[in-house]
């Protein structure tokens, strides 16, 4: 192939991939970590960016790890005021992924109850910053029709603006036993303690 034709090529190439091409040729964007960086206003939950794994005992031998593939939520943030944000996070349960599509469906029902309980919801109800990025978002867990108080911890990853977006990024972990839920199914066969990992990103509206 000459030299003009793979300059040809190269040019059709970076034309049909357009502004994100050109935007990632500008090199990772600056990330500001301090909080008080970030913009006061609305925050939306991107979904493409957004996932929330949950791992659970199986026999004592492993930890069956499976993720819910839709989450949606939002939270208000003034940086003069950041214990005031209002946070809310909600799951379907019918989302979850293991891999075997029966077997989703089956631990949907079994677990989760999904044709009856629709919708796993977080609110939070306090935040406390802890050192440096760390932090509790404390809030109630409505899962399988119980409310009950769950505390997140919660790492923040930062503010920034990229490809005409403002955008916050957070790392969270809890964990609390199922059967306090009245979701109970199998247990001891299956650990009553679930942890579940969340990594999420939310933009400016």
């Amino acid at each position: 192939m000459t030299l003009t034709r793979r300059l040809a090529l190269g040019a059709a190439a970076l034309a049909l991939l357009g502004a994100p091409a050109a935007a990632f040729a500008q090199g990772a964007p600056k990330v500001i970590t301090d909080p008080k960086g970030a913009p006061a206003g609305v925050y939306k939950l991107d979904p493409t960016h957004a996932s929330a794994t949950v791992k659970v005992a199986h026999m004592g031998l492993s930890r069956y790890t499976m993720h819910f593939d839709t989450l949606s939520g939002a939270f208000s943030y003034d940086p003069t005021r950041p214990t005031a944000t209002q946070v809310n996070i909600a799951i379907d349960p019918k989302s979850i992924q293991t891999g075997n599509p029966k077997f989703n469906e089956e631990i949907a029902e079994q677990f989760f109850d999904a044709g009856k309980f629709p919708t796993l919801t977080f609110t939070s109800t306090r935040i406390v910053p802890e050192v440096g990025d760390k932090g509790v978002v404390e809030g109630i867990l409505d899962f399988h029709g119980v409310k009950k108080p769950v505390a997140l911890h919660v790492t923040y990853r930062g503010f920034t603006t990229a490809m005409g977006q403002q955008r916050m990024g957070f790392s969270g972990e809890t964990a609390f036993k199922r059967s306090d839920f009245g979701a109970s199914h199998y247990v001891p066969l299956v650990g009553d303690e679930v942890t579940v990992l969340i990594e999420v990103e939310f933009v400016k509206q």
